[in-house]
């Protein structure tokens, strides 16, 4: 029996130095688990965008003209310099054929100024304004008092005013950069000298002005190339060929002549005495100097030659004329034949290059004489109403 436990007992050790022998040990470490996420954090703002915002589309210039034809003739007739100025690019060219040109924005007001010093009474209104593109092209009456003394002559309270065209140039800023205008002093003059030919003082219109905008007819194309093409008629000093442009009930009337030449006999008349006074002439003119727009042809064109003959009560000075210029307001009939014609020029400008100006108040002048062009009488009268414009 003593042997049994002694052999229990060593069963027992032997098992429990096995057991320390396989499982007693200490474990071995565990790594540290990893550091918490940090907290969150708010998120950035995103960035400003400090671009500009784009500037709003610019008015088209249809938009822009009209309201500055209307604050132009406000700031005339409140005879406002400078507001009239504004109006105008700071480089505007202004060309008054026969009388001179203004550059610059300053020459422009002082222009302005001059004009109402001279007649400070001075009234304008348009009659008809034609609008294609940039350009624009307005017929004008004007009115005023000859109040104070004038170019060396004195004040004599008289009513003077006239007929007159502009062609005015606009930018793509609605203001204006150049213009040309048409208007004969030589009757202003025989006006303010009280010479009994002088012609009418227009009365000024209260309505508004007839208005003629360009579309999109191509037809208006057609009628730049029909205006320029009468130019190399005209430098024929063909009568019959001229005559041919025009219908058989056609007129015609220019600011220094007199009343219209109605019908091929008057016309031939009229062509007759122009021919006579200049047989050399010659048209000319430039491809962007012709306007075609809604039934109506518009043409800036210049004539040369030396006047060999009378021109109304001027006296052939056999002297060259170079560059006189003309503005020409034509309707066609559906024929394609001038029924209707409208012109501007300004003696002055021929006669500065024939001799025949004298200053007013010059005793070797005479009266300021009337220069009659392409026929008609010497008193000028107002045109004749526009038909209306041909079908297409």
């Amino acid at each position: 029996m003593r042997s049994n436990i002694l052999a229990a007992v060593l069963t027992t050790t032997t098992l429990a130095l096995s057991l320390a022998a396989c499982g007693g040990e200490e474990p071995q470490p565990q790594p540290p688990p990893p550091p918490p996420p940090p907290p969150p954090t708010a998120s950035a703002p995103a960035p400003v965008d400090t671009t500009p915002p784009p500037p709003p589309p610019k008015p088209a210039l249809a938009e822009l003209i009209p309201p500055a034809l209307n604050g132009f003739g406000a700031a005339f007739n409140a005879h406002d310099a400078a507001k009239l100025a504004s109006f105008a690019t700071e480089d505007v060219t202004a060309i008054d054929y026969g009388q001179g040109e203004t550059h610059g924005r300053a020459e422009y007001q002082s222009m302005f100024t001059k004009l109402f010093g001279m007649f400070p009474d001075i009234k304008s209104a348009p009659t008809r304004v034609f609008v294609k593109g940039n350009t624009v092209v307005l017929e004008i009456a004007w009115t005023a008092t000859m109040s104070v003394p004038v170019m060396g002559m004195k004040a004599t309270n008289k009513p003077v005013g006239g007929l007159r065209a502009h062609v005015v140039f606009f930018n793509d800023d609605g203001l204006i950069k150049e213009e040309h205008e048409y208007a004969d002093q030589g009757g202003i003059v025989a006006q303010m000298s009280g010479n009994k030919a002088a012609p009418p003082v227009p009365a000024l219109p209260t309505n508004p002005p007839e208005m003629h905008i360009a579309g999109g007819d191509p037809g208006n194309d057609k009628l730049d190339d029909w205006a320029r093409a009468g130019d190399e008629v005209m430098s024929k000093h063909d009568v019959n060929a001229i005559l041919a442009l025009y219908a058989d009930d056609g007129d015609y009337w220019i600011n220094f002549g007199g009343p219209a030449m109605k019908g091929k006999k008057a016309l031939g008349a009229g062509l007759q005495g122009w021919l006579k006074a200049f047989p050399d002439q010659t048209w000319a003119s430039k491809p962007t100097d012709a306007w075609g727009l809604e039934g109506f042809a518009i043409i800036e064109h210049q004539m040369s030659g030396t006047q060999k003959g009378a021109l109304g009560p001027i006296h052939a000075t056999n002297k060259p004329v170079m560059n006189w210029h003309f503005l020409d307001i034509l309707q066609p009939n559906k024929d394609g034949k001038v029924l209707h014609g409208w012109g501007y020029g300004n003696t002055f400008e021929m006669m500065a290059q024939t001799g025949a100006l004298h200053k007013p108040g010059d005793a070797a002048a005479k009266p300021a004489p009337k220069a009659q062009a392409k026929g008609g009488s010497l008193a000028p009268t107002p045109a004749p109403a526009p038909a209306p414009a041909p079908k297409k």
